[in-house]
């Protein structure tokens, strides 16, 4: 009988080869490539995480005038003014200090106009995924002696506030002084809120 050539040879592994990959449940299926697992979400800071912020520079750090106050920055006078102003920074520890809104509230009722006290100007941003709420508001400033405050009435204060959202509480800043010289400093304000991280 004569040999069936080459073609007769391949026709016979390809049959081969079929068979294999029936016999083997794969249905002539390559394996699937497993699918690339996403990265896992920043994890949030623990409870009783430390704040932590950039201070601009030319803002002089200052003692506390209340046990209340983490941190307190003289913040220099700008050019044609006799005063300068100051920024503050409370926590009150855990479960502390109240609710965004009831301070927003607490620091209008600070401020005073002709027609009763100032409507703050809000802004909500995400910071190293935390919510901060920005307060911005002008008028003639009656600060709280009980935070460490001064109890002589300013007028033309300009308030730089802003509240960033923490695991346990909040965290505040609040910045007042004569309202040119707070605009000065605005964007340095405005900075210092973009580099608060806890750890």
């Amino acid at each position: 009988m004569k040999n069936g050539g080459p073609s007769a040879g391949l026709a016979l592994s390809a049959l081969i080869i079929a068979l294999s990959w029936g016999c083997g449940g794969g249905e002539g299926v390559p394996p699937s490539v497993a699918p690339a697992v996403a990265p896992a979400p920043e994890a949030a800071p623990a409870a009783g995480a430390e704040l932590t912020w950039a201070v601009p520079k030319g803002w002089v750090t200052e003692t506390p005038t209340s046990g209340m106050r983490k941190a307190q920055y003289a913040i220099p006078a700008a050019a044609g003014e006799a005063e300068g102003g100051q920024c503050a920074v409370f926590y009150f520890g855990p479960g502390q200090g109240g609710d965004i809104q009831s301070n927003v509230d607490r620091w209008a009722t600070q401020f005073t106009l002709a027609g009763g006290h100032p409507t703050p100007a809000i802004t909500e941003t995400m910071v190293a995924g935390r919510k901060v709420l920005k307060v911005t508001m002008e008028g003639t400033y009656n600060a709280s002696t009980m935070t460490g405050g001064d109890a002589v009435p300013k007028p033309g204060t300009l308030l730089l506030g802003a509240i960033v959202e923490g695991p346990d509480s909040n965290w505040f800043f609040k910045c007042t002084g004569p309202s040119k010289t707070m605009q000065a400093h605005r964007e340095e304000f405005d900075a210092l809120v973009e580099s608060v991280r806890f750890r």
